[in-house]
């Protein structure tokens, strides 16, 4: 009997987080090394996203690209937008990061609405000029079932495709299943950004261009 109703516990969780577009297998999350001796401050700046596991937040965005600036307090300021594929209308969301650990400074946290707990943000791999890995993993039920976010970040909107190879490659030996990236279309976006007023609405509210 309890086994059958773990298994159902199971089931319904898998199928709550699938139908809100995420990532989610059974087992505990890996094991990962992140990058050593990782900068904040030469990882600020925009990065723009080329592939990610599903994200319901990200769902029916292209255009995707994120921005992180030091703040006086010492934390990172984050501004994640992209554009609506519908509507063709930017929207972002501004949040904070921070790293809890100064021993181990890739492994840091974001938040960006109040009520929402903050998430992991690891930086796996980073060349700080090129590209980023960033990865996220929850274990649910004592590990039983995981739950994963992970990105794939350039500083320019196309990245070199050996370099995309190698980098998924490396993921993969991590023990993390690369056939869950999906690419992020950024066709099309630069006319709009040069276009672009930025209007802060208050601190982990929306962001609102036009």
């Amino acid at each position: 009997m309890a086994g059958r109703c773990l298994v159902l516990a199971v089931g319904v969780v898998s199928l709550f987080y699938s139908v809100r577009g995420q990532v989610i297998s059974r087992g505990p999350c890996p094991t990962v090394v992140v990058q050593p001796d990782f900068n904040v401050d030469k990882y600020t700046g925009s990065w723009y996203e080329i592939e990610r596991f599903p994200a319901s937040f990200e769902s029916g965005l292209k255009c995707n690209n994120a921005t992180y600036w030091l703040k006086q307090d010492g934390t990172i300021g984050v501004i994640n937008s992209g554009i609506d594929i519908v509507t063709g209308e930017r929207t972002s969301v501004e949040g904070n990061a921070w790293v809890p650990d100064p021993n181990v400074p890739a492994k840091l946290k974001v938040k960006f609405r109040w009520w929402v707990p903050a998430g992991d943000y690891w930086v796996l791999r980073t060349d700080y000029n090129t590209y980023s890995v960033v990865y996220s993993c929850d274990d649910f039920m004592f590990g039983f079932i995981k739950m994963e976010f992970a990105w794939i970040l350039s500083r320019d909107r196309i990245l070199n495709t050996g370099t995309l190879t190698d980098i998924k490659r490396d993921i993969q030996d991590r023990g993390i299943d690369i056939s869950n990236f999906l690419s992020t279309d950024q066709i099309g976006c630069d006319a709009k950004d040069n276009t672009l007023k930025y209007k802060p609405l208050g601190e982990g509210q929306s962001v609102i261009y036009t």
